[in-house]
């Protein structure tokens, strides 16, 4: 299902979010295939976290206000219920509720609207 595309704010960088009816895509261009290091859990740039988060406040802020938006799909046995950020001098390595994917070189993960305020206070400095 497509949505529509914001415009980039400065802070996003490379960044972009997609709105839908009841999620949000964030995604990235010209990212190596290890971005993706599982259904849940991906690496990005450690220098990208401001731009990850810019992205995220936008996704939350355009947020459309109709009824349903806070409807989840059901997760699976192995979706995680909680997110995890963890930083090394190369890489943010973030695990949760969303569905992360990457395709030639276009990172993108899939978050619920209900999930991107613990998503913005995991990643928040």
């Amino acid at each position: 299902m497509m949505g529509a595309f914001l415009e980039p704010t400065p802070a996003m960088r490379r960044y972009r979010v997609e709105i839908r009816a009841h999620s949000a895509v964030l995604s990235r261009a010209y990212t190596a295939p290890e971005t993706r290091e599982s259904r849940h859990s991906a690496a990005l740039p450690a220098p990208d976290q401001d731009a990850i988060l810019a992205a995220v406040e936008q996704a939350a802020t355009h947020r459309p206000e109709h009824p349903g938006t806070d409807q989840t799909t059901p997760p699976s046995d192995d979706t995680p219920s909680a997110w995890t950020v963890a930083r090394t001098i190369d890489a943010l390595w973030i695990t949760g509720p969303w569905t992360v994917n990457h395709e030639r070189d276009v990172w993108s993960a899939e978050i619920a609207y209900s999930d991107l305020p613990a998503l913005r206070n995991a990643l928040a400095p």
